[in-house]
Order: structure tokens, then sequence, then C-alpha cells
């Protein structure tokens, strides 16, 4: 599966993980309270939890959705179909790393392996991301002010594309 895939199918579980919510920045007034990267943020954490879940577990957790409650068995399947390629990536990924680190392991230090490394790479990212929450806060806030600033004068409500492609 390559990256696109990987991506959607991610997207496809936030979907279902949201339960009906929509998942767009706005769409609904816990939106108000919350940045949409902090709720993007939360939905990856869910998705990676479930794809880490055995078997078992991950039915009975996916039972609880309304979503998933909702979807017809053909739809199930494919769902799970989804994160099935979603692990084998993950393993494919991590065994990818070992290799490059030049490592030789056992099957069970494999299976530590692959444990260890996604859950260093989250800690690595949760660390990023509260690292450079200050910054992505202004680039949002700047962002947000130059786009209102451009589509809020009586130029762009006229419908010309005059300006396109000459700000950043």
């Amino acid at each position: 599966m390559g990256r696109r895939e990987f991506v959607l199918a991610g997207w496809l579980i936030a979907g279902l993980l949201a339960g009906g919510v929509s998942l767009r920045a706005g769409d609904h007034a816990a939106c108000a309270a919350e940045e949409p990267d902090h709720q993007r943020w939360v939905v990856k954490q869910k998705i990676i939890g479930l794809l880490e879940l055995p078997d078992d577990r991950l039915l009975a957790e996916l039972e609880k959705w309304p979503r998933f409650q909702e979807m017809k068995l053909e739809q199930k399947g494919r769902f799970l179909e989804r994160i099935a390629r979603m692990r084998a990536e993950r393993i494919r990924a991590a065994d990818r790393e070992a290799e490059r680190l030049g490592l030789t392991l056992s099957e069970d230090q494999r299976a530590t392996f692959r444990r260890q490394y996604w859950q260093r790479r989250e800690e690595m990212a949760r660390q990023l991301w509260k690292e450079t929450e200050g910054q992505r806060k202004s680039l949002r806030e700047k962002l947000e002010k130059e786009l209102k600033a451009q589509f809020a004068s009586k130029d762009s409500r006229g419908g010309s594309d005059s300006g396109a492609g000459t700000h950043p």
C-alpha cells in the first residue's frame, strides 16, 4: 500500500472514530474551544491506539462506536481490511528501520523492536507537538489575518482573480 492509500485509510478510520461528527474545523461547537490541529492530533492518537490493539480487542472497541455498528457487513469487512493494511505497513516500516540500522533480530526481538520503535516515534512526535505549539498558533493566526484581509476586500468579492498567485 502506498503512502496515499495509507493516509486515506487513516482518515477513514478518523471519520469512524468521530462517530458521525465532521472532522472539518468549525463544523461543530467544540471547535470553538479547541484548535483544529489539536483535534487532528487527538484523532491521530486514537487511530494509532486502534492499530496496536490485538484483533479481539479491536473488534470489541469498534463495536462500541455507533458508526461501526451502522455499517453493513461488507463495509465492516472493507474497513477491517484497511486496518490490516495499515498494520502491515507499520510492521514493514519498523522492519525497514531495523534493517537500516543493521540489526539482526530474533522473532521475539523483532516484535519488541516494532513496538518500541513506534512508541518512541510517538513520544518524539508528542514532544515536537508540544514544543511547536506556540509557533503553530502564531502561524495559524497570521494565516487567518492574511486570508481575512485578502478576501474581505471589495476587490475580491467581485470575483476577480487579479491577486491569485501573487500572495505567498
